[in-house]
């Protein structure tokens, strides 16, 4: 495990909480001993695990199941996780497991200790949408998870393909107002192959209902404008301009209708 003083000089460093560096140091590991559960890593945790160093900082673990499981046989599959994690990596994590079964599949809660020994522990939640709720249209990679810390860790697990996270993303806009979208849509925008995106994008929005009309965003800027700042700012040292996001996001989404 990596010392306290590494993670309050990258906390210093990057301009965030000492907690955000102590999730995403605990993100690492137990990712390492969840990769052998049948499911795939996606959203923003997927592009800042496996795609992009440096990526904006996540709070959750988001995944598709890539087959059938109730809560019985998912609660012992991630607490067996939690305990390799646990002693593997000398991280204080709590060995019971929460799940709760949702209407799009199943909610996990694992909690950890690094830096504080009293108060309240740090919370990863983990988000499961059952294999019925989401088809996976594009092949599947096994990344190197990114792993910016010190102590020796190596590991590899089975993710979406970065243009897939994309049509996810840009439905997503549709679904909801959540400014932690609009940011993926901006910042992967010239990382993706766009017929890839194009060619399955369609069929990710008609699984879920979604009509997808870049005018209707214009009456909702308001409300992402005013979620921006307190949504990302902990993810962030330097918050991107939200006029500017929100004008290019815009124009790119138009590429793909």
């Amino acid at each position: 495990m990596i010392s306290a003083k590494d993670i309050r000089s990258r906390a210093r460093e990057l301009g965030v909480l000492e907690t955000t560096i102590e999730r995403d140091y605990a993100q690492n590991w137990l990712l390492k001993h969840l990769a052998s559960i049948e499911m795939a890593l996606k959203g923003g945790t997927g592009i800042r695990k496996a795609y992009i160093k440096n990526y904006r900082f996540s709070d959750d673990l988001d995944f598709t199941m890539l087959k059938k499981m109730d809560s019985f046989e998912l609660n012992n599959l991630i607490r067996t996780a939690v305990l390799g994690a646990k002693e593997e990596s000398g991280i204080n994590f709590d060995e019971k497991v929460s799940i709760e079964e949702n209407i799009n599949g199943f909610v996990a809660t694992v909690y950890f200790r690094i830096l504080r020994s009293a108060g309240n522990p740090i919370k990863i939640k983990l988000d499961m949408t059952a294999p019925e709720k989401e088809e996976v249209l594009l092949p599947l990679k096994a990344r190197v998870i990114i792993h910016p810390y010190p102590d020796d860790f190596h590991a590899r697990i089975q993710a979406y393909s970065l243009e897939e996270m994309m049509a996810e993303k840009i439905r997503a806009i549709f679904e909801r107002t959540r400014p932690r979208d609009l940011y993926d849509v901006w910042r992967i925008h010239n990382e993706i192959d766009k017929r890839k995106v194009l060619d399955i994008l369609y069929k990710k929005c008609q699984a879920k209902d979604v009509k997808m009309d870049v005018r209707s965003l214009e009456g909702r800027r308001g409300d992402f404008a005013n979620a921006w700042t307190n949504s990302l700012r902990h993810q962030f040292k330097t918050l991107p301009d939200f006029d500017t996001v929100f004008g290019e996001v815009k124009q790119q989404i138009a590429e793909f209708l």
